[in-house]
């Protein structure tokens, strides 16, 4: 574990920048979203109720209603938008993170696979960064959003009462929420799903670093499928939850077990530099 606790940091250290750059465009992305809602209700109510294009016209009564509904809805949604980007980028980067040193062919992946320790550990700490990038872009929102709340309370003057409504408001949108509030579906899709989705890809790059003509084939073809089958299951026993829990569980168990069997395989006897 310290090995590969190590790796990680390793990893962390050759990103962290970046990462901090794309959490701040995630934040400047939230202010943004809360902006342009606060403009487009200052300018509605100057079309509708010829009210100023001031932003003292936000704590209007008829105001404050339209902003209470924008924050249940717009910032919420649009939140959500620029944090699945944001989520897409680090699922992205979980391509990038090997091709980086293999196509680069620089001399970090090199004194990697020379060290005197498992390759797995390798993959292990790769895999371990990118999952703690995306849960660390996930908690962030979720900072990013209190503050697009306290900037809203500001600017409309909402007492502490509504306020607190409108957070309650917020976390039973279950239809908009991107982390589940039932226990189960938290782990099954915002905890394992999150992993498995990354130990897809890693297992599509090493397959495709493994195989050098056919090898891009084969790595889609795994990606493709295992979404294809995923889906397949859900509609097909969509009528029965308590099977389609069983069905959901068993085939996170199926696509763990072959895809880390396969990743090992590969990254210890296939994967070339």
């Amino acid at each position: 574990m310290n090995k590969i606790m190590t790796l990680f940091e390793f990893e962390f250290k050759r990103i962290y920048k970046l990462y901090l750059v794309l959490i701040g465009v995630l934040f400047a992305g939230n202010l943004g979203v809360v902006a342009i809602k606060l403009h487009e209700h200052i300018l509605h109510m100057n079309e509708v109720y010829n009210l100023p294009m001031e932003i003292s016209v936000l704590k209007n009564p008829t105001g404050i209603e339209r902003i209470i509904g924008c924050v249940k809805g717009n910032i919420y949604h649009l939140g959500n938008i620029v944090l699945g980007i944001s989520v897409l980028i680090c699922l992205l980067y979980a391509g990038i993170i090997w091709y980086r040193d293999y196509i680069l062919k620089s001399k970090t992946i090199y004194t990697l696979f020379m060290l005197p320790q498992k390759r797995f550990n390798i993959y292990l700490a790769k895999l371990l960064t990118v999952v703690m990038m995306i849960y660390g872009l996930i908690v962030s929102q979720f900072l990013f959003w209190f503050i697009d709340l306290n900037i809203v309370k500001i600017f409309t003057g909402i007492n502490s009462p509504g306020f607190t409504n409108i957070i309650n408001d917020m976390i039973e949108g279950i239809s908009l929420n991107i982390v589940s509030p039932y226990i189960i579906d938290f782990l099954m899709i915002d905890v394992i799903g999150v992993i498995l989705a990354v130990i897809v890809i890693f297992t599509a790059v090493l397959i495709e670093r493994s195989y050098k003509k056919i090898g891009i084939v084969l790595g889609g073809l795994y990606i493709v499928a295992s979404i294809f089958i995923y889906f397949s299951l859900i509609f097909k026993n969509a009528n029965y939850s308590d099977k389609l829990f069983v069905v959901h569980v068993s085939y996170y168990i199926v696509l763990f077990i072959t895809s880390l069997f396969i990743s090992n395989k590969l990254i210890n006897e296939k994967a070339y530099l």
